[in-house]
């Protein structure tokens, strides 16, 4: 039978500690044992979220940060915000023409145009004009027909100045196209509603020695 082993020197805790327990003084000294365990106290409720309807009355922690934007960005956004407008502009309508040598009669009128910026436009202003005089003055069921090209001035003011040239055919029952000269303003009544006056010069051919000059009174719905 082998001889069980024996360690010098190793001494079991257990006998170290009563040992110290005997001497004076050292039993005071002593760690004592863990006491029992003992419950936190519970978290307080946390408070109810309440709506707020002023963001500046918030305290600082509580703000977002503000945005770091391009300048260059910001100045753009105006424009992009900005309704985008359509560039045409038509009408169509009615009046009177008036003229010395040429009876008073009814007026098929329209308009066509296009804007060039905020304050100016190009249009034209086809009209069909009913009834007509002869070369020996005599009136008839003729028509004539006008097509002047204006520039439109201040197109978006209550007052909108216009001046142009164009053609006018079978002025006088003549059957013949001439050249013509005319200027007006329009009565911006509504956005949709417009007045307008203006007053023709016709270039006629020689030997008709009647008047050239027409005005026209017109009413008409502009989109």
């Amino acid at each position: 039978m082998t001889p069980p082993v024996r360690h010098r020197g190793l001494v079991p805790i257990a006998l170290v500690l009563l040992a110290l327990e005997g001497l004076p003084g050292v039993a005071q000294s002593l760690p004592a044992g863990p006491g029992p365990w003992v419950p936190a106290p519970p978290d307080p409720a946390a408070a109810g979220w309440e709506p707020v309807s002023d963001v500046s009355t918030l305290p600082p922690e509580y703000l977002p940060a503000p945005a770091n934007r391009d300048p260059a960005e910001l100045a753009i956004l105006p424009r992009q915000a900005k309704p985008i407008e359509n560039v045409g502009i038509y009408g169509i309508g009615g009046g009177v023409n008036f003229g010395s040598d040429l009876p008073n009669s009814g007026v098929l009128t329209g308009r066509v145009g296009y804007k060039l910026n905020e304050t100016m436009a190009v249009s034209l202003r086809p009209s069909v004009i009913f009834g007509n005089r002869d070369l020996q003055g005599n009136y008839n069921g003729q028509t004539s027909f006008q097509l002047p090209l204006t520039l439109d001035f201040f197109r978006r003011s209550l007052v909108s100045p216009y001046l142009g040239g164009g053609i006018a055919t079978n002025t006088y029952s003549t059957g013949q196209t001439n050249a013509m000269l005319t200027g007006g303003i329009d009565l911006n009544i509504t956005q949709n509603i417009t007045l307008g006056f203006n007053v023709n010069y016709v270039f006629l051919p020689s030997g008709v020695n009647f008047d050239a000059l027409q005005a026209m009174t017109l009413l008409y719905l502009k989109f």
